[in-house]
């Protein structure tokens, strides 16, 4: 089995080769899927982030969600640690790390609200594995929030047999790829 980092650079390098037409009508159809969830449905906030180098494009779900009255909530990663902030179309925007887009540190996420977080990746397994870009953000992030829902967004290219998990690694409740969605009986 290939290492984490060898997965991570194979298929972000496929990832980065993808047009931006493909990577538009595939986040098209990944938001279009989330929405139709019971976890969107049942969820009053929502976390997002900001994409870059390819990533799946959330465009369609954050209009999806403003239309629908939910909270939307964007990360900012400070002192390593990685806190959701409440995002809106007042919301003032910084580069912050990583030269991602971040909320100005206002109106923070509370510790104990339960949220639907929508989470990238690089590479992906069908037993909902993840490897993510190496910093652990998520993992920290999700590791007290018990009653909080995950879905993971992808291209079906970042979705691999399996990958070498660790036991701090955080499976998401969903993987949702253009083609499939794996994980609480979505087959």
């Amino acid at each position: 089995m290939k290492s984490k980092r060898e997965l991570r650079e194979e298929i972000l390098n496929k990832r980065e080769g993808l047009s931006s037409d493909d990577v538009e009508s595939f986040s098209k159809v990944i938001c279009g899927k989330i929405a139709e969830t019971a976890y969107y449905a049942d969820a009053a906030d929502i976390c997002v982030y900001m994409p870059i180098r390819n990533e799946v494009r959330l465009a369609g779900l954050v209009n999806a969600a403003r239309k629908d009255g939910k909270t939307l909530w964007l990360p900012r990663t400070e002192d390593g640690v990685m806190r959701f902030y409440r995002w809106d179309d007042g919301t003032e925007m910084t580069r912050g790390s990583f030269g991602i887009w971040e909320p100005e540190p206002r109106y923070p996420l509370p510790e104990d609200r339960d949220v639907l977080v929508i989470m990238p990746g690089a590479v992906f397994s069908r037993d909902r594995d993840r490897i993510g870009y190496g910093g652990g953000y998520y993992d920290r992030f999700l590791k007290n929030r018990e009653n909080s829902h995950t879905i993971a967004v992808c291209y079906d290219i970042q979705i691999v047999g399996e990958i070498p998990a660790e036991r701090h690694d955080i499976r998401p409740d969903m993987v949702m790829s253009e083609k499939r969605t794996i994980g609480c009986g979505a087959g």
